[in-house]
């Protein structure tokens, strides 16, 4: 519904990793008329089919974000083109003929009651307009020891691994793994070519905890550096295309206070992710380190 509402000319898609994004404050940074239209668990194909849905009625938008996090960087041996959670690609074409079968599920049922509720104002709705809803516990919830125990396994933090004696990190740029290690960059590719030339594109490595970031002298660590390349390689042919990477060792990701878990920050760094990716748009550098701007380096 929030995709094909027509009232908005700016997208974010994603995961839950960018879910707190606000619209507000996106497009008093950015501008426009911004709809959230990230989904917990979405696979790297469900986020582009909504990216389409949204194109087909608004194909060139001021700005298009696109939440980069692990599922853009399974192998082929991981990647699927759905998620667990139900997601009905019927009401993604333009087949009418197709939905009827799936009207009377029972699933289809439930959501339309409560959509009615909604509408009376007998039930509060679960999003906004703008397909903006804060998931998380009320704030007076938050609990670092809890916090910690998400993030760690137990309340008592551990230090982040030193590198092996003599790793030395090298100075070049690691090169893109070819894409069929990574069948998800296909849907980015096609992203980047379904864009004009206009909208400004940004994509957004979303900042998990530092403790579960993989050092770059793993294996895992360079399989994640490696599918940030192939990520910025991708945006980098779109001519307004920027990658900013916030899943790096900073002062937001080793700070225990911004996360509620390993993959989900408090919204007050929600907020701030959105004034930094301004700052990153707008061509400024972090001097606390708490983004890189990929191919700029």
């Amino acid at each position: 519904m929030v995709a094909r509402d027509g009232r908005f000319d700016s997208l974010v898609i994603g995961t839950s990793t960018t879910r707190l994004l606000k619209p507000p404050r996106l497009a008093a940074r950015f501008g426009g008329r911004f709809a959230n239209l990230s989904m917990n668990s979405a696979t790297a194909y469900e986020a582009y089919l909504i990216a389409d849905l949204f194109l087909r009625r608004e194909p060139a938008p001021a700005t298009a974000i696109v939440g980069i996090d692990g599922q853009w960087c399974l192998d082929p041996s991981e990647f699927s083109l759905f998620s667990d959670r139900p997601f009905p690609p019927w009401l993604y074409d333009d087949d009418p003929v197709n939905d009827y079968a799936n009207l009377f599920s029972g699933r289809a049922v439930e959501i339309a009651v409560n959509q009615a509720g909604m509408m009376l104002g007998l039930i509060p709705p679960r999003y906004g307009i703008d397909g903006y809803a804060n998931f998380l516990p009320e704030a007076s919830e938050y609990d670092l020891d809890r916090a910690r125990g998400h993030l760690y396994g137990s309340p008592t933090p551990r230090p982040l691994p030193d590198p092996p004696e003599g790793w030395r990190a090298s100075a070049d740029p690691p090169s893109p793994v070819a894409e069929r290690a990574l069948p998800a960059i296909t849907y980015l590719d096609r992203l980047v070519e379904r864009l004009p030339a206009e909208t400004e594109l940004i994509a957004m490595i979303a900042p998990y905890h530092a403790a579960h970031i993989p050092p770059a002298w793993r294996p895992t660590g360079q399989r994640l550096a490696a599918c940030k390349a192939a990520v910025a390689a991708a945006v980098a042919r779109h001519p307004q295309g920027l990658t900013v990477d916030f899943m790096l060792w900073s002062a937001i990701t080793r700070e225990d206070r911004h996360y509620w878990d390993p993959q989900h920050t408090t919204v007050e760094i929600a907020d701030l992710l959105v004034d930094l990716l301004a700052e990153a748009a707008a061509g400024r550098t972090d001097p606390d380190g708490r983004y890189r701007v990929l191919g700029e380096e």
